[in-house]
C-alpha cells in the first residue's frame, strides 16, 4: 500500500476549501440533475394526461403521473440513475476546473485506467454474486420466482447498460476518490479512513424501501460494503477493481436477480418475492467479501497486470 492514490490529491490545488467548495459543487450539479431528469418527463406525462381529457390540475391526474412511472421499470429507472450523469460532470469539472488536475487521477496517481483491474473486479464479483445465489436458492427455491419477459428485459438492457455504470461509477467517484483523497489529506490511518467515507454512503442509503427489512442489519450492510470497496481501492492503491465490483453488483441486482422491495426496480430475471434474513444478507456479503480478497490479492494471485497494453492514458 504505497499510498500514491491519496497523494494524487496534492497534484493540483488542494486547499480545504477548494475540497468543501468542490464537495458543494459537485452536490449541486447532482441536485440539477434531478430537476432536469425529471421535469420534462413529468410534464410529458402530464400533457398526455391532459390530451385524454384529464384535469391538470386534479389530484387524479397527479396520483396518474405516479403511477405511470411506477408502472414503467424503464421510467423509474431512468428517473433515479440518469441523474447521476451530472453528479459525474460535476466531479470532473471541479477536479478540472478547482482542482486543476487531471480527470483520470480520480482512478489512479498516474492518471491512467486500468482496464484488466476492472474486467477482474467486475467478473471476480460477479461469479461470487451468482454462486452465492445458487446456494440460497438450493437452500429456499420457494423464496424465488422465474420473472423472465423477453421483451420487457430486451428493452430495458440496453438502459441498464448505458445507466448503471456511470450510476455506480458517479458514487465511487464521490465518496472512494474525491471524498477519500481529501480525506486522505488529513486522516492518516487506513481504517479510519475508510470508515470516514463509509459512513456518508451508508447513511444516504437509509432512505431506500429495503430499510424495513431491518434498518440496523440493512445499513450495516450497506456499510460493509462501502468498507469493502474503499479498502480494496487502498490495498489496490487504484480505484479500478471498485469500480468493477460496483458495477457488477447492480448489474447482477437489475438483470439477474432482484427483490421486490429493491430501489432499483427492474424487469430481471428472477425475483425473489421473499427477502433473505438481513443478518444472512450481511453474513452471506462478508463471505464474498473475504473470497474476493483472497481470490485478487492472496498468494500472488493478484494478477496485476501492469503492462501498458491495458492501460489508457490521459
Amino acid at each position: 500500500m504505497s499510498g500514491n492514490f491519496l497523494k494524487a490529491a496534492k497534484q493540483g490545488i488542494h486547499d480545504w476549501r477548494v475540497y468543501l467548495l468542490g464537495t458543494a459543487v459537485s452536490i449541486g450539479f447532482w441536485v440539477a440533475g434531478f430537476w432536469i431528469v425529471n421535469t420534462p418527463i413529468h410534464r410529458l406525462i402530464e400533457r398526455e394526461a391532459v390530451l385524454k381529457g384529464d384535469s391538470l390540475d386534479s389530484e387524479f391526474t397527479q396520483l396518474q403521473v405516479q403511477q405511470i412511472i411506477q408502472d414503467s421499470a424503464i421510467l423509474s429507472y431512468i428517473l433515479i440513475t440518469a441523474p447521476f450523469i451530472f453528479l459525474c460532470i460535476g466531479i470532473f469539472f471541479v477536479i478540472k476546473v478547482l482542482h486543476q488536475r487531471k480527470i483520470l487521477t480520480l482512478i489512479s496517481a498516474d492518471a491512467a485506467f486500468n482496464q484488466q483491474r476492472f474486467l477482474s473486479g467486475f467478473f471476480i464479483w460477479l461469479l461470487l454474486a451468482c454462486v452465492q445465489t445458487s446456494f440460497e436458492y438450493g437452500f429456499t427455491p420457494h423464496h424465488f420466482a422465474w420473472n423472465f419477459d423477453p421483451g420487457q428485459w430486451l428493452s430495458f438492457l440496453p438502459v441498464a447498460l448505458i445507466l448503471t455504470p456511470i450510476q455506480t461509477s458517479a458514487e465511487e467517484f464521490l465518496f472512494r476518490s474525491y471524498f477519500m483523497q481529501a480525506l486522505g489529506l488529513f486522516i492518516r490511518q487506513p481504517l479510519f479512513l475508510a470508515i470516514a467515507v463509509s459512513l456518508p454512503f451508508a447513511l444516504v442509503h437509509f432512505s431506500n424501501p429495503e430499510m424495513e427489512r431491518g434498518a440496523l442489519w440493512i445499513g450495516l450492510t450497506y456499510f460493509a460494503l462501502a468498507m469493502f470497496l474503499a479498502l480494496i481501492t487502498l490495498k489496490d492503491d487504484r480505484l479500478e477493481l471498485a469500480l468493477g465490483v460496483h458495477a457488477a453488483n447492480n448489474l447482477f441486482i437489475v438483470l439477474l436477480v432482484n427483490t421486490q422491495d429493491s430501489a432499483l426496480r427492474s424487469p430481471a430475471i428472477i425475483l425473489q418475492t421473499v427477502p433473505t434474513d438481513p443478518r444472512i444478507t450481511l453474513l452471506a456479503l462478508l463471505l464474498m467479501m473475504g473470497a474476493f480478497y483472497l481470490i485478487v490479492f492472496g498468494r500472488q494471485g493478484r494478477g496485476r497486470v501492469e503492462s501498458s497494453q491495458s492501460r489508457v492514458k490521459s
